[in-house]
């Protein structure tokens, strides 16, 4: 009987592998089926989503914003896409539940969840408001790993979203070196362009800045200098229109004004006007406007400043800078003022030579006046000014003519070049008087006669002249210049009558001369009067 021969081992095995390998085939052109079905589904999900896209366009000219198109599905497919049926917007390989697929993330990588990636301009406009000017709407190809992107039809110029409106201004702490600037938002906008310059054409000193912030603050600038500044939007799809031009200055210290007033002898005050942005004052005086802080200077925060110590009847120059930190303004205006003087205190005049002797009357005034100034005298005669100045302290009264009377006063006052003080007058005054000269004639004895005369000591020579009037023999004699003192009428005879004499005294002012009264004679009569037919 022939034996039946049976697999081996070998041959099993290999019938196994064989099987499997073609079921293994088969599952895989399966699989490849299926997700070739769903990237079918997904195109033409993805072009039905973009054509109504477009039609979102043509109604409003611009693309939705992501929470439109984020939001419920009833409200995407009825407001947004009207027409969209509800599965188009749900990708076949999404969560379970989920209802919408539409998602504002950029999708870069075949491992991330199936979902309509809708990515718009990238601006806060797009992403949290209403409106994108352009969209890429991407998903993946899940038979071959690739990102299928479309591109919107349309790519709408920012310039349709406006231009921002710009303000500038410097800074409230450092305005000396910096300005800040804002303006209004874009729609649409990703980043702003802030430009400065020195001159309103941009052109020089120009500096571009880019930020996606609504303001910018620009350092380091030039103190006291103008800028011009103006900013535009940026988007994906360009730049917008630049915003107005805006001019904004960094600070300035301008310089004070200043005044100067005198408030007593020994101070002055200087006051000015307070500067914007100051935060304090130097101050600074001067003895002749040009050599500067020698005489007094200083620091306040105040818009005054009073010196005391000052010297009398001196004139003072002042200035003042307003200082913030390390910048200071312009020195001010150069004012001036000159302290008083204090007035000599009550004083006595003194006087002496005021015998008829003398042919001068001598006064001293006692005034003291205080240190750094000089005494200045004004004496008058019998009222009227006589003579002025530093160097009269004692003046002596030289009398111009014969029998004169004269009263001497003096006011004094304490001078410096700049000015002086009030007058103050002496509390006496000294009076003098010259004596005219005197003569006198007599009967010595019976038909004589004599005289006699005084001149004053500083004469310089005198002669007397005499003359007889009477009835009789006698008629009348008169004299010549002579130096006697009597007469001798004893070789007469005459009646009734009289002897008179003069005296010329000769001095400074010519000759002077004068005249006695008459000395009566007659018969019997002797060298006194004594009965009545002498009288004559």
């Amino acid at each position: 009987m022939k034996s039946r021969r049976g697999f081996t081992i070998v041959e099993v095995l290999v019938v196994i592998s064989i099987i499997g390998i073609l079921a293994t085939i088969t599952f895989m052109g399966f699989g490849r089926y299926q997700a070739d079905t769903r990237d079918s589904a997904r195109a033409s999900q993805a072009t039905i989503l973009a054509e109504s896209l477009e039609k979102y366009y043509e109604q409003n000219g611009e693309y939705p914003g992501c929470p439109a198109l984020t939001g419920a599905a009833a409200t995407v497919t009825s407001s947004v896409l009207p027409g969209v049926e509800p599965q188009t917007i749900v990708t076949p390989q999404a969560a379970s539940g989920t209802t919408n697929s539409i998602q504002c993330t950029d999708l870069t990588s075949i491992s991330q969840p199936d979902f309509f990636a809708y990515v718009g301009d990238n601006s806060s406009t797009c992403l949290s408001g209403q409106d994108c000017l352009m969209f890429q709407l991407k998903y993946k190809q899940e038979s071959t790993g690739q990102i299928i992107t479309i591109n919107s039809r349309h790519q709408t110029s920012i310039a349709v979203s406006g231009a921002p409106t710009l303000s500038a201004s410097a800074d409230g702490t450092n305005g000396f070196t910096q300005i800040n600037s804002s303006w209004t938002a874009v729609n649409s906008a990703i980043s702003y362009d802030i430009q400065r310059a020195t001159t309103s054409d941009f052109v020089t000193n120009l500096v571009t800045q880019n930020t996606t912030s609504l303001s910018f603050s620009s350092t380091g600038l030039s103190y006291n200098t103008t800028y011009y500044f103006r900013v535009r939007a940026n988007s994906v799809t360009g730049s917008g229109a630049w915003s107005s031009t805006v001019i904004a200055a960094t600070w300035v210290l301008a310089a004070p004004t200043t005044s100067a007033s005198t408030v007593s002898s020994s101070s002055f005050s200087q006051t000015w006007n307070a500067i914007t942005h100051a935060a304090s004052y130097t101050f600074q005086c001067s003895s002749d406007g040009v050599t500067w802080g020698t005489g007094c200077q200083g620091t306040t925060t105040a818009t005054s400043y009073t010196y005391t110590g000052a010297a009398q009847g001196y004139q003072y120059y002042v200035r003042v800078q307003a200082v913030n930190g390390s910048y200071t303004s312009a020195w001010s205006n150069t004012a001036s003022t000159i302290t008083t003087i204090d007035a000599p205190a009550a004083y006595t005049m003194s006087y002496g030579n005021t015998s008829a002797t003398w042919n001068f009357l001598t006064a001293t005034s006692n005034a003291i006046c205080p240190s750094g100034t000089t005494p200045s005298y004004d004496w008058y005669s019998n009222g009227s000014l006589w003579v002025s100045g530093t160097q009269y302290k004692t003046v002596s009264w030289q009398y111009s003519a014969w029998n004169q009377t004269v009263t001497l006063s003096v006011a004094s006052r304490c001078i410096t070049s700049a000015t002086s003080s009030s007058f103050v007058w002496a509390n006496n005054s000294g009076t003098g008087s010259l004596t005219a000269p005197s003569v006198w004639a007599y009967l010595a004895a019976y038909r004589t006669a004599g005289w006699g005369a005084t001149c004053p000591t500083w004469t310089t020579g005198s002669v007397y002249y005499f003359s007889v009037h009477g009835t009789g023999t006698v008629g009348y004699v008169q004299s010549g210049a002579t130096q006697a003192t009597s007469w001798d009428g004893t070789a007469y005879s005459w009646g009734n009558g009289d002897i008179r004499a003069a005296i010329v005294c000769s001095g400074p002012w010519g000759s002077y001369r004068v005249d006695s009264s008459p000395a009566p004679f007659g018969p019997g009569c002797v060298p006194t009067i004594t009965v009545s037919e002498c009288t004559w």
